[in-house]
Parts: structure tokens; sequence; C-alpha cells
């Protein structure tokens, strides 16, 4: 059966280029979602701080299609800035009704975004890709310990992404020994770290609350799982689903202008 990607909106677009992107024609989400942080963890209930986080939940709210927000029950904004107000953190944000509620604001420490050499002294990057990711359920981990870095990873949450045709070792996980000290820069060979108490509320929380059916993320050139939001439909147009995670994380570059992964569209 032949399937069709559709853009964020919900909105066939033109495909151009080899990698077959889509443009959208139409706004991004239309839909008005609202925004609770009474319940939010390690955000300090002020004005200031809570003005910050609507323009969060604003840029999460702009960069969501109907579809998103209809299918995704919760919601991991990350911006990867390595300056800003909002610069490496990560905001959890959960899905009640037609509301959007902040559940948690922590610090993380995303990639160096560099080339360096790995554990085998394999040239690799550390860049820590903007765009749109869901949660791989085969690759879900208490004790995990990277084989490419050397790097213990607790909780480790891969992201069901496949550049070039293989599974990326990218994923959110906790921050072990001293790496705990980095959280705030950018200082990881590309997943995003919290602290390992963070990262296990966040794992508990995946895990006991979100498995169940997920929309798929849509192909670039047949293998690739795309990371520019566009999900999965058949040649009827119908959204095809699987069994997952209804977790969607958003990885954004966020200075205080253009967000990057708004401006994909």
């Amino acid at each position: 059966m032949a399937l069709a990607s559709m853009s964020p909106s919900g909105v066939a677009g033109t495909k151009i280029g080899g990698r077959g992107r889509v443009l959208a024609a139409a706004s991004l989400c239309a839909a008005t979602l609202f925004f609770s942080a009474a319940n939010a963890q390690d955000t300090e209930q002020n004005p200031a701080q809570n003005t910050a986080v609507d323009v969060v939940a604003s840029r999460l709210n702009d960069s969501l299609s109907r579809e998103m927000f209809a299918t995704f029950n919760l919601f991991i904004y990350i911006d990867k800035a390595e300056r800003g107000p909002f610069a490496e953190r990560m905001f959890v944000f959960q899905k009640s009704g037609d509301n959007l509620a902040l559940l948690y604001d922590w610090p993380v420490s995303t990639g160096r975004e560099d080339l360096e050499r790995d554990a085998h002294g394999h040239l690799e990057t550390t860049i820590t890709p903007v765009g749109y990711f869901e949660l791989d359920p085969k690759r879900m981990y208490e004790d995990h310990v990277s084989s490419q870095w050397n790097e213990e990873m607790p909780y480790a949450m891969f992201f069901d992404w496949k550049p070039n045709g293989h599974e990326t070792g990218l994923a959110i996980h906790g921050a072990a020994g001293e790496t705990a000290d980095e959280l705030g820069t950018r200082a990881s060979a590309g997943c995003v770290r919290l602290s390992e108490d963070n990262a296990h509320t966040l794992f508990d929380l995946v895990h006991g609350q979100f498995r169940g059916s997920a929309p798929k993320l849509a192909y670039l050139d047949g293998q690739d799982v795309s990371s520019e939001g566009f999900l999965l439909h058949d040649e009827q147009g119908q959204l095809q689903f699987r069994d997952g995670y209804s977790v969607l994380v958003v990885v954004d570059d966020f200075v205080g202008g253009d967000s990057r992964v708004s401006s994909l569209f």
C-alpha cells in the first residue's frame, strides 16, 4: 500500500528536494491551548517565571498540529540553545482535555555540538538534532551503558529515529557522576541528560501512564524516520498507529528569536 506523509498542519504539501521535504501551505495548530503551572515542579511561583514558562508553552503550541495535539498525551519540550532564558532546560507538559499543564521544568545538558573521537577512536558528531521525536518502546532501560562513549546512561529512553536507515544512539537519560555538575550547559555527546532523580521521575511517568497506541512518524526516502513532524498516513489519508508511548519529544534551539522547530515549516 502506498503511504503518504503529511505536514504538521495536516495539509498535504509539495515534495521538493532529495529528502522529500513537505512545505505546508497552511498555518500550524489553530486550536487554542491553555497553560497551567499550578502543579509544576522546580518552577518558582513568581510572575516573571510564570511569564517565561507561558512563552515556552506558546512556542510548543505553535509547533504542534491538530493531529499531534489530538494523538499525543505528553509533550517533552527541550531547548538546546547555548544561551537565553530557556537554554538547556526541559519542560514536560501533560495534555488534559484541551489544556496543556506544565508538570516539570528541569535543567538538562544537550550535545557539545562538535566532531569528537568516541571511546573507539571514531570521529562522531556530538550534536543534539532539532525536531520531533518519539520514544522507542524496544529501547527503554533503567540501567544502560553506552559502548560508543563508555558512559553510564541510567533511565535511558532512546529516540525512535533512524537517520540514514540506522537506529540512533540518542536518548534522554540520567547524568551519572560528575556529569551531573554540567547540567545547564552543552556537555553531552548528543543525548539529553537530566539529573538522575529527574530522569527516574520521567522514566516512571512515561512507563506508568503513557504506554499504548501512538501515531507513527512518517519516513523520508523510504527508510529514514522523519524528525520534521510528519505523521504517517495511508493512501486514503488515515493516520497510522502502533503500540508505543503517547509521548512527543520536541527539541528546539530557541534563544529568544525565531524557533528553529517552528521555522522548519
